[in-house]
């Protein structure tokens, strides 16, 4: 027995050796040359083998390489590659070079389907985490303003939960919202971004389903445009297509984050007209968040989890907001050739909000447009007077928003054989809100109103319910035969989208009650809107000698709210790119001059589908005297159809100096036909007004894009970027419809016209004599666009002994015009307006000044400026993985041309998901400036 047991202690000595001499495990720490910062989920590949890991949340990484493998590959999003000789190390740790050039770089363009950018004949733009973290706002759209070079977001309001406007290569349609689709996991997300059909409307501030998409655990974020990169997104990718990717979780022992901020909220006074203003209403405001993370998992399963905790007691009165959310992903090799992914996330967001405009409540407004007179001249005891006022009415003041919102996703990669890979998903985003105003008795009284004190208030409130389903399936087949590479992309995709809205009017409410239950009389009316897409997708991306690539697609979709008479629609796409830095010439021209050069163009189609039931024929139903009664309504259109944006694009990148320097440049022109109009019959057909495909609509620009790596050493890094986008829009044509008015005022308001931009200012242009006197006014004049010539984004990141960084973001716009609505307020409160000579006063009315408040919209603003520094590791020893010290000032600096805020132009939309382009200050706060620390711990 002894001598059998030694025998076995032997071979296991003996196995042991052998298994050590087979292989070893190599250890280290990869991170960014740039900043010094730890890189999670970089993979580690033994060199020609199938044996891999990747970094954990810290950078670490663990291996176990074969004996016959001398070398790890490094890859990691938005970094060079590297090839490291492993000799006789045990330790190697890693700094990465960012990779300004990106063309290996995949991206997720169809349908879920990962490919190479360097195969691709269009652009797309892509946020990474490392970016992401360096942004410490709420908001998706917040996230997004200052970091893709070719897109314009203008917050419309200061207030919390509000509506922003979002456009990339200009305004392509005179009928729907120009806010882009968005994918979250490969799920279609509620993306209303105008007010809702039975919404509370606050004086222009409208409620966004945008504002409460979630951003913790996000780990990239890519945005889509141009024809021939939307195609395959169908039916209502014309303006682009966002596609949101949480993390996913990387293997290693569990690791856990902690993060912190807290800080301060402060109104922005850089637009008012009387500093009194501020100090009547503007209070700062406690900001807090945190945050508590955790990921890990095997080679066979990974996981990540967050939740995060948001409070603020926002910048003025009545703007305190609260947001929860919860997000979970894991992700299972189910056996060797299936795979699945799994997320889910929860938000839960309340919100208060206050008037805005000429609503009589609104305390801004009024103060701003001269209500309580020139503020600047009160005496001590009418400030005091005012003081009181304000303070009464704000105390009475309730206008509340809830959001529930559950996201969830459900994926599965099977891979039949080596070259085939299958995707499906499925999964859904619900989201429900409830607005509730109450108008009070004591509201009354503050505002003068009420004659005694037992008059009864009113109270509405508008629930909605958004219920979206998408399923996909689609399959890729990559194969090479000899200098050719083919990656053959089928797929299928339906989404369906249900919104229902319920909105109650109660009134003689009794006082102090916040029920419609304690009324007299209660009136209710709904909304539901129900849109059923399916589509088919096939696309052929073939490769010559990895340099050549030629790709084309097409897209059919159906859809509920096409006319009975239209069948599918089809969007065609087709593209070329050529990679001149492979070619043997180009490689004989020092990478020290041009590192690489990419040529591509390409023609695609894309849609905005019409409102769903707008092809219907109705007949309306209206009470007289407590009986219904029938009149015609919608005429409907069996041959309605989606607009159809047409885009030819060219375009190329160009690496410098090793890519220290990089150029990116596209030319295009997309046109819309069938654009929809809502057009009038002639009169003596007695029919209401139908949406119909009449116009046609351009757009012709360029888009420019530098990075430059100023300084590049051990001690210290200097980057710069910058975007220069130019866009000019013309209604080609209006198929026979008259004019018609998209926004504004009777007097001055965003018109549609053939030969001009869409939602031009319309109004009267008056002309005065050398000495003031009123001349004349050219009636209906062109008075300019809200549209700019040019906009764009620039900003600095600088790194100091890789540990102490600064990003700075800023964007601009130039070429644009505004109305300055308080200015026309004032004048109605027959404040003096000094663009007015006196004598003109008595000489013309409002009606003929309309261009006198017409302004420049130029600016220049600093969007987040970012601080941090990486604690080294001598201070917290043992007791953390990591430690970072952060500090963000977001929107601290703001220069422009106008009297009023450029960007907080009011949303506009007429009614639901339609086109507004902005462009009427009127009595709205601008985005607070928050100035926020943080603390982030790794365990």
């Amino acid at each position: 027995m002894r001598k059998l047991l030694l025998l076995s202690f032997a071979l296991v000595f003996a196995l042991l050796q052998q298994v050590q001499a087979q292989s070893k495990t190599v250890t280290g720490r990869v991170t960014s040359a740039a900043t010094g910062d730890a890189l999670p989920g970089v993979t580690v590949l033994a060199k020609g083998t199938t044996v891999g890991t990747a970094t954990s949340a810290d950078g670490s990484y663990s291996i176990n390489v074969p004996a016959n493998t001398n070398a790890l590959l490094f890859r990691y999003v938005g970094y060079e590659a590297k090839d490291v000789s492993i000799d006789n190390r045990s330790v190697i740790n890693v700094a990465l070079e960012t990779d300004t050039r990106q063309l290996e770089e995949v991206v997720i363009t169809g349908q879920g389907v990962g490919i190479q950018k360097k195969r691709l004949s269009t652009t797309v733009d892509v946020i990474t985490a490392e970016e992401l973290r360096k942004t410490p706002t709420v908001r998706l759209d917040q996230v997004l303003q200052s970091k893709l070079p070719s897109t314009q977001i203008q917050l419309n309001s200061g207030q919390p939960g509000t509506a922003s406007i979002i456009r990339s290569r200009g305004v392509s349609s005179a009928n729907g919202s120009t806010t882009p689709v968005i994918y979250i996991d490969g799920v279609r997300a509620d993306n209303l971004n105008t007010a809702s059909a039975l919404g509370i409307g606050t004086g222009g501030a409208q409620s966004s389903a945008l504002a409460d998409i979630p951003v913790e655990n996000i780990e990239r974020i890519e945005f889509i445009k141009g024809g021939a990169a939307t195609t395959l997104y169908g039916a209502d990718a014309a303006n682009g297509v966002i596609q949101i990717f949480t993390k996913k979780g990387t293997a290693g022992p569990g690791r856990v984050t902690f993060e912190t901020q807290l800080g301060t909220m402060v109104g922005t006074t850089d637009y008012l007209k009387y500093e009194e203003t501020a100090d009547y209403i503007f209070d700062p405001g406690l900001v807090q968040s945190y945050r508590l993370g955790f990921d890990g998992g095997g080679e066979n399963a990974t996981y990540s989890f967050s939740g995060n905790m948001y409070d603020d007691d926002g910048f003025r009165p009545n703007n305190d907001q609260t947001r929860y959310n919860l997000r979970g992903t894991v992700s299972a090799k189910v056996n060797s050739k299936l795979r699945y992914t799994g997320s889910v996330g929860f938000t839960r967001t309340s919100f208060k909000r206050d008037y805005n405009a000429n609503t009589s409540a609104a305390t801004f407004a009024n103060l701003e447009t001269g209500a309580y007179g020139e503020l600047s001249e009160l005496t001590a005891e009418e400030q005091v007077e005012v003081q009181a006022t304000v303070d009464a009415i704000q105390d009475n003041i309730y206008v509340n928003e809830f959001v529930n919102r559950v996201q969830t996703s459900h994926a599965v990669e099977y891979n039949p054989i080596d070259k085939v890979t299958v995707n499906a998903v499925v999964g859904l985003d619900s989201r429900n809100s409830e607005q509730k105003e109450i108008y009070s008795n004591a509201l009354d009284i503050a505002l003068g109103n009420a004659a005694n004190e037992g008059d009864e208030g009113s109270i509405s409130v508008a629930t909605r319910s958004f219920l979206g389903i998408t399923g996909t399936v689609n399959a890729q087949y990559k194969e090479e035969v000899g200098d050719f590479s083919f990656i053959t992309t089928l797929g299928t995709q339906f989404f369906r989208n249900e919104d229902r809205q319920l909105r109650l009017d109660a009134s003689r409410v009794t006082e102090g009650s916040q029920s419609v239950n304690n009324s007299a009389e209660v009136l209710g009316e709904d909304f539901i809107s129900t849109l059923t897409n399916y589509g088919f997708y096939g696309q052929e991306n073939i490769g010559f000698k990895n340099r050549y690539f030629l790709e084309f697609g097409l897209r059919a979709d159906g859809n509920s709210a096409f006319g009975e008479e239209i069948g599918l629609q089809y969007f065609p796409k087709v593209g070329v790119s050529y990679d001149v830095s492979s070619e043997e010439y180009f490689k004989a021209i020092p990478a020290e001059i041009i590192t690489n050069l990419k040529l591509r163009a390409n023609y695609g189609e894309a849609g905005n589908f019409p409102p769903a039931f707008s092809r219907d024929r109705l007949v309306e139903v209206n009470s007289v005297l407590g009986v219904a009664t029938y009149t015609f309504g919608q005429p409907g259109d069996p041959e309605l159809k989606p607009e159809r944006t047409k885009t030819f694009e060219v375009g190329g990148d160009l690496g410098l100096f090793r890519n220290r320097l990089n150029f990116s440049v596209t030319f295009y022109k997309a046109t819309t036909e069938d654009a929809l109009f809502n057009a009038p019959f002639a009169p003596s057909t007695g029919q209401n007004n139908q949406l119909r495909n009449l116009g046609e609509i351009e757009n012709k620009g360029f888009e420019f894009s530098a990075n430059a790596v100023i300084v590049d050493n051990d001690n210290f890094r200097l980057s710069y970027n910058a975007s220069v986008n130019k866009n000019e829009n013309v209604v080609l044509s209006s198929g026979g419809a008259p004019e018609f008015v998209i926004g504004g005022f009777t007097f001055l308001g965003s018109f549609v016209k053939e030969g001009l931009p869409v939602g031009y200012f319309r109004g009267g242009n008056p002309v005065f004599d050398e000495e003031g006197n009123f001349v004349e006014s050219v009636a209906n004049d062109n008075l300019g666009s809200a549209q700019p010539e040019v906009f764009g984004n620039t900003g600095i990141s600088a790194t100091l002994f890789n540990r102490l960084t600064l990003d700075v973001n800023a964007a601009y716009q130039v070429g644009a015009q505004g109305v300055n609505v308080d200015e026309v307020l004032r004048f109605f409160a027959g404040l003096q307006d000094d663009r007015i000579p006196e004598p003109a006063l008595d000489q013309a009315s409002f009606f003929d000044l309309a261009g006198v408040w017409v302004e420049d919209t130029d600016f220049f603003k600093v969007r987040n400026i970012a601080l941090s520094y990486r604690v080294p590791e001598r201070f917290y020893g043992n007791v953390f993985k990591g430690m970072e010290i952060g500090f963000n000032a977001i929107n601290p600096l703001n220069f422009v041309s106008s009297n009023f805020d450029p960007e907080v132009t009011g949303a506009g939309a007429r009614s639901q998901n339609t086109v507004t382009v902005g462009g009427f200050g009127f009595g709205t706060e601008s985005a607070p400036r928050q100035f926020l620390g943080t603390l982030r711990f790794t365990f």
